[in-house]
């Protein structure tokens, strides 16, 4: 028989937490036309600061690399392609030419992706306040710092070969 767990009881309520912030995004998103994927693409290429890793710094502006969204969006190859394809074809992103390697193509929002991105803002900005409005700014911190930790903790459990895009291509 199972038993009662604090430790089993947080990640079935973050995962519920996670479920439920995805249904968010995905009606926020696809009320501009685009899938949630494409709307994190898309802030991953403004180099939005809420998505800064500890090896990326916020200005770090310049365009990235089809692979370099691949592994921060942690979707394979073929799917991150799709999605490319897909915003170059609304218009939102464009490519340009590496400077070291003309054969190789970068990728920066347009000025539709930017627009695009600011229309959206208010919406994200009013849903976040909203869900953390009764928390003081030390318990958000406190709770920013609490989930960076979970996920550098699981990324150094999971073994290299599982971190790429398996694991989320199993769920």
């Amino acid at each position: 028989m199972i038993g009662k767990r604090v430790e089993e009881s947080l990640v079935l309520r973050l995962i519920t937490l996670g479920d439920r912030l995805k249904r968010r995004r995905d009606i926020l998103s696809q009320n501009l036309g685009i899938s949630t994927q494409q709307w994190l693409l898309m802030l991953h290429l403004a180099h939005d600061p809420n998505l800064t890793s500890p090896n990326q710094t916020a200005d770090d502006r310049e365009p990235l690399l089809a692979s370099e969204l691949a592994d921060a969006l942690n979707v394979s190859r073929p799917n991150i392609t799709n999605m490319i394809n897909s915003l170059l074809d609304k218009g939102l992103v464009e490519q340009v030419e590496d400077e070291f390697d003309k054969r190789r193509k970068r990728l920066t929002l347009s000025q539709q992706g930017h627009e695009l991105l600011e229309q959206l803002q208010p919406q994200r900005e009013l849903l976040n306040s909203t869900l953390f409005e009764k928390y003081t700014k030390e318990e958000k911190e406190a709770f920013l710092r609490f989930a960076e930790q979970c996920l550098l903790t699981l990324e150094e459990q999971l073994p290299q070969h599982i971190r790429q895009t398996e694991l989320v291509e199993m769920l």
